[in-house]
């Protein structure tokens, strides 16, 4: 029922549009990746996106209260991304066939691109060789619940629009007789793809528009 009202209230406030809801398929182990815009994020994709999943959140986000009170209303795994633990939780989670939400990015976006993208949400799809079914979220970076720089400007009510790619999925090389690959080295053109997969989110989703009608948005 909260997340009914919750829906409500965001889809009013934030006149929030989903586009490519054809692309979730009906199996489930995806792992759902997704730009790092705002700490709307988690929020808006539990109560759009038609999977029940698992959010992987950083340990330190459970200390805000607020945090933990959305996080209540849907399944959540807290990790350290400095354990070497938190990797095989997530594989885990994936194995069991459940779905999960992982943000590839490092932290929040301060400039409206793709920040940092880390190796070890690449090296779980390789590792588990589920499917990866990207969503890219657009405007909740110029809200007040995002970390746009000031040189940014912001919206009190932005239009947020959450676009679902098609699936993919990244395979990377095992090593042979002739040629050995460390898992080192697997990792790093894991986190490769994963890169490129983000960057593709941005370009099949940028909006194309005049200079003009940028500069009056």
């Amino acid at each position: 029922m909260i997340a009914n009202i919750l829906r409500f209230i965001c889809k009013i406030i934030f006149r929030v549009q989903v586009k490519g809801l054809e692309n979730v398929p009906e199996q489930d182990q995806l792992l759902i990746v997704a730009n790092n815009e705002s700490f709307l994020y988690g929020l808006l994709l539990g109560l759009f996106i038609p999977k029940r999943a698992t959010f992987v959140v950083h340990s330190g986000v459970l200390k805000r209260w607020l945090f933990r009170q959305f996080l209540s209303l849907t399944p959540h795994l807290a990790v350290d991304p400095s354990s070497p633990m938190a990797i095989k939780k997530v594989v885990k989670r994936l194995k069991a066939g459940e779905n999960v939400v992982i943000f590839p990015e490092g932290r929040i976006t301060v400039t409206g691109a793709l920040m940092k993208v880390y190796d070890g949400p690449g090296f779980i799809a390789a590792r588990t060789g589920v499917n990866i079914l990207p969503v890219r979220v657009e405007g909740a970076a110029q809200s007040y619940f995002g970390r746009l720089s000031s040189d940014h400007p912001r919206k009190l009510l932005p239009k947020v629009t959450l676009t679902v790619l098609p699936m993919t999925s990244i395979e990377v090389p095992k090593s042979t007789e002739s040629q050995y690959i460390s898992n080192k080295q697997r990792r790093k053109m894991a986190g490769e793809k994963m890169q490129s997969i983000m960057q593709n989110i941005l370009f099949e989703t940028h909006k194309k528009r005049t200079f003009f009608q940028a500069y009056l948005e």
